[in-house]
This record gives structure tokens, sequence and C-alpha cells, in this order.
């Protein structure tokens, strides 16, 4: 939190990628996934310092890597532990670069918030599922 206070005192844009460790761990080439039912840390940020949320996706990133797939609870209890539960293989000959796929990166209209000085939890609930909604369809753009 005191990072983004402190990344944000520039006042420019500011790009967090709320899906975390747990987005991470769910990719896997061939599947889009996203991780975001269970984060709500992020709506409330912006609440609280009127910050307006963008929806983007970019579509065929997960197939610039390979995942190992499964142990879906273990990895996700590793994942609160703070260890990325990931192993990730790209370019066969280099499997630390990403392999050469197409990838489009698809912006949505922004969500405007209202600054709320003390967001409630209905608050941050409603302007969450609002912003669930315009992923869904930025995604389906």
């Amino acid at each position: 939190k005191d990072l983004l206070r402190l990344m944000k005192s520039d006042s420019g844009p500011l790009a967090i990628v709320p899906g975390g460790f747990e987005e991470a761990t769910l990719t896997g080439a061939g599947a889009e996934r996203v991780y975001l039912k269970r984060r709500a840390g992020f709506v409330k940020y912006a609440l609280r310092n009127g910050y307006d949320l963008v929806p983007c996706y970019t579509v065929g990133e997960a197939d610039m890597f390979g995942n190992i797939q499964g142990a879906w609870r273990f990895r996700i209890w590793l994942n609160q532990l703070s260890v990325p539960a990931v192993l990730p293989f790209g370019f066969r000959f280099f499997p630390l670069l990403p392999r050469r796929v197409p990838v489009t990166v698809a912006v949505g209209a922004p969500l405007r918030l209202p600054h709320i000085k003390d967001p409630s939890n209905a608050d941050v609930k409603k302007y969450q599922e609002q912003y669930l909604r315009a992923i869904r369809e930025t995604y389906l753009q």
C-alpha cells in the first residue's frame, strides 16, 4: 500500500495487475483465465483516492508461456505464503523467453469512480462488480 502511494505521488497514470500470484498460477496455454472475484483491494484504493479504473485485457498472453497445471489447492496455498507456484516455459530452446504468438491488447472505457474517503464493503462490492462486467465486455470486444 505504501508502494502504491509512492508510485502515484507523481500524479501520472498507475497500472495495477490485480490477479497477482493466483492468476499467474492459473495461467496456461490455450485458456484465458482471470483471478479477480476475490480481489477488491485495488477497487477500494481507487475509491479512496478518486481514481478511475480502466479495464484492460491482453488476449493471447496466456499462450506466450506454458505453465504446469493441476494441484490447484496446494499451489494457491503456496501463493498465500508469498511463494509463486508457477513453472513457466516458453520458447523451446530458451524456456524463459516467450513463444511467438499473436497478442491483442483490449482497452475498455474508463469506469468512473466517485471519491469516497472511507468506502463501505457495499461500495467496494458494487464497483468491483461493475469492473468485472467491464473486463468481460472488454474481453468480448
